[in-house]
């Protein structure tokens, strides 16, 4: 069976996982599905503005808008979500970016629903969805943050911390090998 390898966890291919050792218990990590609109939705809804604009960049609205969750559940790659006691409290993807390098480049982006963040969810999910990018042929992964994310920042800085970054006004753009 063709499995990605997920920090000491193996996800099947198009499978779940229930992570061990993660610091949440009962958590499943599992690609997206038709019936997780009104649950992306929800856990939308019920998170912080500051965590939805770090993730955004935009107002999302309350209820989020439609073109918001649409795009989280069908991306040019993959989404996954992390379930707990049948809740959704996170979610990541990965898309094609498109870009001028040449190198295929795969856009990554995670968000974690606020009781849940600082426990390494977010961390779990961006190495599960940037190592389905590598496998779908992603040479180099791009995480767009905004200068005002500190958390997020430090993770980077700390887990790659020769990534090239570029300034993009509020936002830095960091490219990290596949």
């Amino acid at each position: 069976m063709n499995q990605t390898q997920v920090l000491g966890g193996r996800v099947p291919v198009g499978g779940a996982v229930q992570l061990d050792g993660s610091g949440e218990p009962g958590v499943l990590l599992r690609r997206t599905g038709a019936g997780d609109h009104a649950r992306l939705s929800a856990m939308l809804d019920r998170m912080s503005e500051l965590s939805l604009y770090f993730r955004f960049q935009t107002a999302v609205g309350h209820p989020p808008r439609s073109a918001v969750v649409e795009p989280m559940l069908s991306s040019t790659g993959e989404s996954w979500v992390a379930e707990s006691n049948d809740r959704l409290i996170a979610h990541a993807m990965w898309a094609w970016a498109h870009g001028a390098t040449g190198v295929p480049t795969a856009e990554l982006a995670a968000i974690v629903d606020d009781p849940y963040q600082g426990r390494g969810l977010g961390t779990r999910l961006l190495n599960l969805v940037g190592a389905r990018a590598g496998a779908a042929g992603a040479r180099q992964l791009l995480l767009v943050v905004s200068t005002a994310n500190d958390r997020t920042l430090r993770l980077i800085r700390r887990r790659w911390p020769q990534a090239p970054a570029e300034r993009d006004g509020g936002l830095i753009n960091f490219t990290i090998p596949a």
